[in-house]
């Protein structure tokens, strides 16, 4: 295991997570076609592959975790998830094709946030909800540094401006929260 997934799948920050009723909170159904968006090792697309029986997109820029994850799914035997490398700001997922995307702890590293949410949009179906997730915005005991994080307020507003209403949202222990939104 290589220093960023020990990060990524240390016991504290799984616990806090707890990807699987994270998931069953969220909502993820037997039939959801799922995008994972800066995928990591895996910790929700492992988990949501098991919820449903559609496809699951990794999509991630470290090739070296998309590996792990397509070795985790042959190890699990699960053939409903189709890795991807992103390479840039356009995804290789068809449009109207997605009922669930994910963001977990990853909307605060992007740059170009008017990109990322015109994918967003695009490869959700006009039923379809994003949820994210991400550190408050105060210091907690682990996450980035405060002046990286979004608060949840940050959240609402941007999403707000790319036509997404907030539908619900939950504390996730002392150190995240998860956001639901749905295109209008």
């Amino acid at each position: 295991m290589n220093h960023k997934q020990e990060k990524l799948e240390n016991p504290a920050r799984l616990a806090e997570l707890n990807p699987v009723e994270t998931l069953k909170k969220i909502g993820i159904g037997k039939q959801a076609v799922v995008c994972d968006i800066g995928a990591g090792s895996g910790i929700f697309t492992i988990p949501a592959a098991k919820m449903t029986k559609n496809t699951v997109f990794a999509l991630e820029l470290n090739v070296g975790f998309l590996q792990i994850i397509n070795e985790k799914a042959k190890a699990q035997k699960l053939l409903n998830i189709v890795t991807k490398q992103v390479t840039g700001d356009c995804y290789d997922i068809h449009s109207d094709n997605v009922d669930t995307v994910l963001l977990v702890t990853v909307l605060h590293e992007i740059e170009n946030k008017e990109a990322l949410f015109t994918e967003i949009e695009r490869i959700m179906k006009s039923t379809a909800q994003l949820a994210i997730i991400e550190f408050h915005k105060e210091q907690t005991p682990m996450g980035p540094p405060v002046t990286l994080r979004l608060s949840k307020e940050d959240v609402a507003k941007m999403c707000g401006d790319y036509g997404l209403v907030r539908t619900g949202e939950f504390d996730l222990g002392e150190n995240l929260y998860c956001i639901q939104f749905e295109k209008t």
